[in-house]
């Protein structure tokens, strides 16, 4: 596939335009204004008015619905999330039905308790109101809309199917960035589902999906603990596993030598066990299938060791200061091992999207973590 087709993209036409929240909602503002009776269905009222971009005392929120007895708040999202001040201050207000619109597989970012202060809107759904319409334009625009955001939420369900499913979709048929993310957040729930601490997110500067996922070690809490991700790439068709060490100072404490001390004895102590060729070699006893979209560049994963490791555990970063005035980070120093800071140490395997499913990775990571805690040191 040439450079061009792998690189992230944002559609053509009304995919393009569609790929941006505040369009979205623009669009719903338009098909209201020309129509405003499918919002009975949707809230129970049909609005005199529909403001975009509502005021301070009205969370900012997208899209705003109000008549003479009623109103309703509408937060549109794609690839972004709401920050939790953002939902507190929905939640806080009180009068105001507040609902979450969104693409249909992001219905599992609202908890259970979250499904008492919230309703969930499929934008496909939402949208698709409006192709009964008696209004001609709104009926027409709102059909070939709804087709854009039923494909997205086909093309998302399609990467969760099994193998044997002829609707299956691989994840590198995920274009866009904002897919990979709703992919991504799933991904975290269903680990968190099976008894992970996970979460997804953004990587720092590229923004770029990840979806990371935890087990603690032995006897521990989370801020002592193995680490498994998956990051996409700037190629879409490409992502990356990283697995290892994860530690956190601990719960009121900063970073200091003896975290900083710990972790690192650890994936010391680890070394055989944190490399690409070792994890392939187990996987291949349990879980060969998944050695299919596996590429390991080297027979470690790990870069050279780099710089003095142990003024960086004796002082950290900031207090590492380099001879040629350079700031010092894991670029600098670096003591064999990927990672962020001075706490995390990871080895790295490609993985090839062209055919892995979001339930491959699920496994993997899985699999990953397993393998981990029971190749743990046995304590003395």
């Amino acid at each position: 596939m040439s450079n061009q087709m792998s690189r992230w993209g944002r559609g053509r036409g009304l995919s393009r335009l569609l790929a941006r929240e505040t369009n979205v909602a623009d669009l719903i503002q338009f098909l209201s204004d020309r129509d405003p009776s499918p919002w009975v269905e949707v809230v129970g009222f049909s609005p005199n008015e529909v403001k975009r971009e509502g005021s301070k005392s009205e969370n900012y929120a997208d899209l705003v619905l109000i008549s003479d007895s009623d109103s309703a708040a509408i937060e549109v999202k794609l690839g972004h999330t709401m920050s939790e001040e953002q939902q507190s201050a929905y939640e806080a207000r009180q009068g105001r039905a507040a609902y979450l619109a969104a693409l249909s597989f992001d219905e599992a970012r609202l908890s259970e308790t979250d499904k008492e202060l919230w309703g969930f809107l499929s934008l496909s759904n939402l949208v698709g109101k409006w192709e009964h319409s008696n209004d001609e334009l709104a009926r027409l625009l709102a059909s070939e809309a709804a087709t854009v955001l039923s494909g997205w939420d086909d093309m998302i369900s399609g990467v969760f199917k099994p193998p044997t499913s002829s609707q299956l979709v691989p994840l590198s048929a995920l274009g866009e960035k904002f897919l990979a993310r709703v992919v991504t957040r799933r991904i975290a729930f269903d680990l968190r589902a099976a008894g992970k601490w996970a979460t997804a997110g953004v990587t720092s500067g590229g923004g770029l999906p990840i979806v990371q996922a935890w087990t603690p070690i032995r006897g521990e809490n989370i801020d002592r603990a193995f680490i498994a991700e998956i990051r996409w790439s700037s190629n879409r068709l490409r992502g990356e596993l990283r697995f290892g060490i994860d530690f956190d100072p601990r719960p009121q404490q900063s970073e200091n030598e003896e975290v900083r001390r710990a972790a690192y004895d650890l994936a010391h102590n680890m070394d055989s066990v944190i490399a690409c060729n070792s994890l392939e070699d187990h996987l291949a006893e349990i879980h060969p299938d998944l050695l299919d979209f596996l590429v390991c560049k080297s027979g470690s994963g790990r870069p050279e060791v780099k710089g003095d490791w142990e003024s960086v555990i004796k002082h950290g970063f900031k207090g590492s200061s380099l001879s040629n005035g350079k700031k010092n980070n894991r670029r600098q120093t670096t003591p064999g091992f990927y990672g962020d800071g001075a706490l995390r140490f990871e080895a790295t395997v490609g993985v090839a999207f062209e055919h892995t499913s979001a339930l491959d990775l699920i496994v993997l990571l899985s699999a990953t973590l397993e393998y981990l805690s029971s190749n743990q040191p046995t304590p003395a």
